[in-house]
């Protein structure tokens, strides 16, 4: 689905506009030079589909420079060593996921306790993918027509990270998990997810400049975008304040 010229929604499930798989989350192209910027692969289970659609729009998957993750979930992470093997390009994440994602690690990455909880069916199996290469907090990597900036943003989950895109005059925010419309946030009953760390990753998110907003689930926002981080400061500010004395 065409956002507008330099993004692409490539992926987006239940949570989202369940435009592929219901497990999907929001992947997405972002336009670098001639080529494309892919991040999050979704769940796994329609890539071959996904990337059959993309040469429908005109886009040749070919193209695609890069793979980013923004954590390991399966949701975000699963549909990796499929678009690796079709595409070729390399995959990159934080340490954290680059260890989980290559070993497969179910348990690591609380796939074992997402199943058990009945949020992935019994049969749903991950394929573990090899990581070309770990990005550290704040490390800008530049491309032709775009720089990716590490943003190390845990709470969601411990090993995840956010990246802002920069082209050509445009601040664009991939937020993954660790920030969605509206100022929510996301937090589940499991081993690698903290409330204290998601106010961090949004006290740090909400210092920063950008335009756009893509999140990892429900629907971005292209325009004015630093909004949402400001709503979602309003709420930490609001945990942060003591109790009221009578």
């Amino acid at each position: 689905m065409k956002l507008d010229d330099d993004i692409h929604l490539v992926m987006s499930g239940a949570l989202g506009l369940d435009l592929t798989g219901s497990l999907d989350c929001n992947a997405y192209l972002v336009r670098a030079g001639e080529g494309w910027l892919m991040f999050d692969a979704g769940a796994g289970r329609g890539t071959a589909a996904v990337l059959d659609g993309l040469r429908r729009e005109g886009i040749d998957p070919g193209r695609i420079r890069a793979l980013f993750l923004t954590h390991g979930h399966a949701d975000h992470s699963a549909g990796a060593a499929a678009v690796r093997a079709a595409l070729g390009c390399p995959v990159m994440s934080g340490a954290a996921t680059a260890r989980m994602v290559s070993a497969g690690d179910e348990a690591a990455i609380s796939l074992t306790a997402a199943r058990a909880a009945g949020g992935y069916p019994s049969d749903f199996v991950y394929a573990g993918c090899p990581i070309e290469r770990s990005v550290d907090d704040g490390e800008r990597l530049a491309f032709d027509g775009a720089t990716v900036t590490a943003l190390a943003t845990p709470g969601h989950s411990h090993d995840h990270m956010a990246y802002l895109v920069e082209t050509d005059g445009r601040r664009i925010l991939v937020s993954g998990d660790a920030l969605f419309p509206g100022g929510k946030v996301s937090v589940q009953d499991i081993y690698d997810c903290s409330i204290s760390a998601i106010c961090g990753s949004i006290r740090r998110l909400g210092t920063l400049a950008f335009d756009t907003l893509l999140p990892g689930h429900g629907a971005p926002s292209l325009r004015n975008a630093q909004r949402h981080a400001e709503a979602a400061m309003a709420y930490v500010r609001r945990l942060a304040c003591p109790p009221s004395i009578p």
